[in-house]
């Protein structure tokens, strides 16, 4: 194949690649659009530098087979939003049938002073159907994306989007059950889509995951990695989620001291995430939620640089709204060098 001819080759498939991304819908476009186009166009000069006429037919057999898969899904989400009026929004009341509990929720998430881009996701649930919130209740996820700009955005909104719709799709009566079901799904997809682009160990995408649900008067939390989900109740932080991370698997073996861990030089290392193999262990927790509580969720952009002692005293002080709009200036007070995600619900 003469360089011209490649050009030119090269040329009409990133022009069909565009042309094909007008199947997703407006939403998603915008947000993806660009980088999947610029990710196309590298893995094409890849494909042609190793593998010559042969890698572009493979590279096109698998965007053909992830562009088919990845549509349905996006339009299946898109139609069950508009539906069903499910959105993210920053603020919501809702009321659990079950218990009449009353949530107040917010939710925020900012690039921080140091990234080029926001790698975490985040959604907040709150079922307009009665008998879904009876049963279901109130979904609250949010994920830590991993694998550079561009694929930790597709991991971490793959997560919180997959759980979305396998959680009040499951037909278990545990809702645990269903947030670990939700959790693995959302592990063979991101899996698969490494599998599907020969990816190098170093070059795969992945996210942290940490998805709360309140039903009834109990609080169930999966996670995955090392984002966290907090109780804050009568001026005290309960940590619900269990940390994947070196360091903290070291703090609870009794290896380090909490003043070694706090500039532990692996501090930011995780052993357990969403999409590095083929099966996940995913952890559960289930904890009575009483008036007054407060459930936050958050990324490590937080946690790692907002005390406990602060947060706690931020959510208990203000209202969510406000709550996350400070938790996120306070971080990036303190040098916000990573994404910063945080999800504030008051239950009265």
């Amino acid at each position: 194949m003469s360089a011209s001819s490649m050009r030119r080759d090269k040329g009409f498939s990133y022009r069909l690649y565009c042309l094909l991304l007008y199947g997703y819908p407006a939403q998603f476009r915008r947000m993806y659009a660009r980088e999947m186009a610029r990710t196309f166009r590298d893995s094409y000069r890849d494909a042609v530098r190793q593998h010559g006429g042969s890698g572009v037919l493979r590279l096109w057999s698998v965007v053909l087979y992830d562009l088919s898969v990845s549509l349905c899904i996006e339009h299946v989400s898109a139609c069950k939003e508009w539906l069903k009026r499910l959105l993210a929004i920053e603020e919501r009341h809702g009321k659990t049938y079950m218990s009449a509990t009353n949530i107040v929720f917010a939710q925020r998430t900012d690039t921080g002073l140091k990234r080029q881009s926001n790698e975490d996701s985040v959604i907040s649930i709150l079922p307009e159907d009665q008998q879904v919130m009876a049963s279901k209740g109130v979904l609250f996820v949010v994920a830590d994306g991993m694998g550079g700009h561009a694929r930790g955005e597709v991991a971490s909104q793959l997560a919180v989007n997959t759980i979305r719709d396998v959680y009040y799709q499951q037909e278990s009566d545990n809702p645990a059950t269903s947030l670990r079901l939700a959790m693995e799904q959302v592990n063979a997809r991101i899996y698969a889509k490494n599998l599907s682009e020969s990816l190098q160990s170093d070059k795969m995408m992945g996210t942290t995951c940490v998805a709360a649900v309140v039903q009834g008067d109990t609080l169930y939390v999966a996670n995955v990695g090392d984002s966290r989900a907090y109780i804050v109740r009568n001026g005290q932080a309960q940590q619900i989620s269990l940390d994947h991370s070196v360091v903290a698997r070291e703090l609870r073996e009794g290896l380090i001291t909490k003043e070694q861990a706090i500039n532990h030089p692996e501090r930011n290392k995780i052993y357990r995430c969403l999409g590095a193999h083929d099966v996940v262990e995913v952890d559960t927790f289930s904890e009575k939620v009483h008036a007054g509580d407060l459930l936050l969720l958050c990324t490590d952009g937080l946690s790692e640089l907002v005390a406990e002692e602060e947060m706690v005293g931020i959510v208990q002080q203000y209202e969510p709204q406000e709550s996350v709009q400070r938790l996120i200036e306070r971080a990036i007070e303190m040098g916000g060098k990573d994404n910063i995600t945080a999800v504030v619900a008051r239950i009265s």
